[in-house]
């Protein structure tokens, strides 16, 4: 397939696994600080099942799967970039973070958080901040792996 950007195989896996886990990383230290926890755990707040499933959750095979999950992420950003907004490898970065959160982290929050499990609209509304966090994490990781190259030159 045509590879606008000449950016090779490896570079895309390893800028996907790379830059899922620095985006995991950034979001488990957001979502186990003690403060995060007392807002989203708080039972006059939350939603019962959202507590309930929450303590189920395999966060290894979690973590696990979106760390995989970004490499088709990575692929798309090489195959992308050279027509994504932003001057600089930071811009498209960042376009592309923002870009990850609106396709999957809010929809996710919308459907499964609060439409499914009942969270309410406060608390899906802290989560999506600290997720829109570690997407800008993500999108910034994998731009800086996988600059794209003459474009960068007059940056």
């Amino acid at each position: 397939m045509n590879n606008p950007s000449n950016v090779t195989p490896a570079r895309i896996l390893f800028a996907g696994l790379i830059s899922g886990f620095g985006s995991n990383a950034m979001l488990g230290l957001l979502f186990t600080s003690p403060p995060t926890q007392a807002v989203l755990f708080n039972p006059a707040w939350q939603s019962p099942r959202f507590i309930e499933l929450a303590s189920q959750r395999n966060v290894p095979l979690s973590v696990a799967g979106l760390v995989v999950l970004s490499v088709p992420l990575a692929w798309l950003f090489a195959r992308l970039q050279t027509v994504m907004p932003g001057r600089t490898w930071r811009g498209r970065g960042a376009f592309w973070g923002l870009a990850i959160w609106l396709m999957y982290w809010l929809p996710q929050e919308w459907f499964v958080y609060h439409t499914l499990i009942g969270e309410p609209l406060a608390l899906c509304g802290l989560e999506l901040v600290l997720l829109l966090i570690g997407a800008l994490l993500q999108g910034l990781i994998m731009a800086a792996l996988l600059r794209a190259g003459p474009r960068e030159a007059a940056t």
